[in-house]
C-alpha cells in the first residue's frame, strides 16, 4: 500500500515542467476537476501533483486556499488506487488538478470527485 502523505518529492513545482505540462499533456475533465497529465521519465516519484484553483472562478484567495487544502487532503487519501496502477504499468506521471467550480464544495463531495478523478485517471493510464 502507498504512503498517505503528500510530501515535497510528491508536489509539482518546477515551472518547466508545467509549462511542459500544459503544452503537450493530455486533457481529461470530470466535473469540477480538469487534470491534465502526461507521461514523464522516472522520477523519484511515481506520481508528482499541482493543484490549481483560478481566481476567475474563485476572487478570494481565502476561498482559493481553503479549496486547495481541501483537494489536498482528498487527494491525499486517495491517491493509493492511482499510485498501485502506475506500479503495475511501471509509469511514472505528472499532473495538474484545476478546480472549476465557482463554489466551495464540502470535504465529502471534493472526496467522491477525486476518488471518481483518479479512477478514471488509472483507466486511460
Amino acid at each position: 500500500m502507498a504512503s498517505q502523505c503528500f510530501s515535497k518529492k510528491d508536489r509539482l513545482y518546477k515551472s518547466s515542467r508545467i509549462k511542459n505540462l500544459f503544452l503537450e499533456g493530455e486533457r481529461l475533465y470530470e466535473s469540477p476537476f480538469k487534470v491534465i497529465w502526461t507521461e514523464v521519465e522516472p522520477l523519484d516519484s511515481l506520481l508528482k501533483v499541482a493543484i490549481s484553483v483560478p481566481k476567475k472562478r474563485l476572487p478570494k484567495a481565502i476561498q482559493r486556499n481553503q479549496v486547495k487544502r481541501l483537494v489536498r487532503e482528498a487527494f491525499r487519501k486517495q491517491k493509493s488506487s492511482l499510485i498501485e496502477q502506475l506500479q503495475v504499468k511501471n509509469k511514472s506521471i505528472i499532473l495538474m488538478l484545476i478546480y472549476t467550480l465557482p463554489v466551495i464544495l464540502s470535504f465529502a463531495e471534493i472526496e467522491d470527485k477525486i476518488s471518481v478523478t483518479l479512477q478514471r485517471l488509472a483507466d486511460e493510464v
